[in-house]
């Protein structure tokens, strides 16, 4: 028995040894871990203040539209929120779906309405291909 147990913690310390590198938790050298981490877009405030910007000018375009009409750029300002989840996150997602309601709530003046409109149907064509 004594013999037995003797190779068993030989060979299992040969194999485990033989073993080991494939097992190991470094990288490779040539790994990309060196390169700096890309920083997500929700960081940076310039991109999160014009997602609010866009925000409120599809929030003001829902105001300027008539009460009968207005499931369309509901649905196009919720179809630009969808793409913005899955290309930028769900933070951003979030901003720019609050700033369509702040937009949506907020009085303006009727005279900007042309304004956003043209300026949400660029947003629209460049982004949503509409």
């Amino acid at each position: 028995m004594n013999l037995r147990r003797a190779s068993f913690i030989l060979l299992s310390g040969v194999g485990l040894t033989i073993a080991g590198p494939a097992f190991s938790q470094q990288a490779p050298a040539t790994s990309p871990a060196a390169q700096p981490a890309p920083t997500a877009p929700d960081s940076d405030p310039a991109f999160m203040q014009g997602l609010r910007r866009v925000g409120v000018m599809a929030g003001e375009v829902i105001q300027c539209t008539d009460e009968a009409d207005r499931k369309t750029p509901i649905a196009d300002a919720m179809q630009l929120s969808n793409q913005i989840a899955l290309h930028f996150g769900l933070a951003a997602a979030f901003n720019f779906s609050a700033a369509v309601g702040y937009g949506a709530g907020k009085p303006i003046e009727k005279t900007a309405c042309p304004d956003a409109v043209t300026g949400w149907n660029g947003i629209k064509q460049k982004y949503l291909g509409e």
